[in-house]
């Protein structure tokens, strides 16, 4: 009826050690993350003109990824050249989803590791950290003092990815692996 998935997804049994505490805390988070994504598919469609069901998850994720460049939608900015993204831009070829550390390096697909940015920062990025691809080297059109600047209204969690020793603070124990 609805064709083959689009992806299939395996819950473990990790949850049995946690306490009911926790449980009930992810699942409230849960909770919070579907009606957080019933809203953008709404959002999404409006935008797109289409309907709710046409909506991909890469739309959604591309709308989490902007919600999270600045909490003020008016100053949504590309980390890397600082243009502006508004919502219609979001969804045009102009922008894409880009790993902060190269996921060559990482291994790191989770969102805590991507961003959206505009396709000609992400080419002047390449297959580098940031540190490596604008704090290094000295690219025109862009200021790496000013990436970090920006970097710094994410999420805790992705904003350290932007830094000189992002790499190393992503590794951790693990640098000598």
């Amino acid at each position: 009826r609805y064709g083959h998935p689009s992806e299939v997804i395996i819950e473990m049994a990790r949850n049995l050690k946690q306490s009911k505490k926790q449980r009930d805390a992810e699942q409230e988070q849960q909770a919070k993350n579907q009606k957080r994504n019933a809203r953008m598919r709404t959002d999404i469609a409006r935008v797109l003109q289409i309907s709710e069901h046409q909506v991909s998850r890469a739309d959604i994720e591309k709308m989490i990824l902007w919600e999270e460049l600045n909490p003020d939608p008016a100053d949504r900015r590309c980390p890397y050249s600082g243009k502006q993204i508004g919502l219609s831009r979001l969804f045009s070829d102009e922008v894409e989803i880009e790993h902060i550390l190269p996921f060559s390096q990482t291994l790191d697909d989770s969102l805590n590791n991507k961003t959206v940015a505009l396709w000609p920062a992400n080419r002047a990025k390449g297959n580098r950290t940031p540190w490596d691809a604008f704090g290094a080297e000295n690219q025109p059109g862009f200021e790496y003092g000013e990436i970090l600047a920006r970097a710094q209204k994410m999420p805790a969690t992705k904003r350290y990815r932007f830094g000189e020793d992002g790499y190393q603070r992503w590794l951790k124990d693990d640098a000598g692996f």
